[in-house]
């Protein structure tokens, strides 16, 4: 099975930056999906609130994944995306008192490490 984001090798010898220019756009698509699942500002049905003992009003409004209020809110959104190659994809969008997009950090980076037995 595949997993969203994985790239094989093509048996036809196709170029490793071809390859890995799949791998970033893949990599870019997965994270803009996370990103866009983060910016759900809906909130969950009444009868899925749990009962915490705030205002059901309240409760409702911090049941969204992201929330925007005058005092209490959500201030940024992180995906890290890791490949089986190591290979990092990290984005970081930040938000302002509205909601308002602020700006977005992408970095991408590639972990190496010392596998035993290979």
């Amino acid at each position: 099975a595949s997993v969203p984001g994985d790239v094989d090798v093509a048996a036809d010898g196709e170029s490793r930056a071809g390859l890995q220019g799949q791998a970033d756009a893949a990599a870019g698509s997965l994270a803009a999906a996370l990103l866009a699942a983060l910016a759900d500002r809906s909130p969950a049905p009444a009868a899925e609130l749990p009962r915490t003992g705030l205002d059901p009003a309240r409760e409702r409004l911090l049941s969204a994944p992201f929330i925007v209020d005058d005092h209490y809110g959500t201030r940024c959104s992180t995906v890290v995306v890791v490949g089986r190659d190591g290979s990092v994809a990290f984005t970081e969008r930040r938000f302002g008192p509205g909601g308002d997009v602020l700006g977005t950090a992408m970095e991408r980076f590639r972990l190496s490490w010392n596998r035993s037995g290979e």
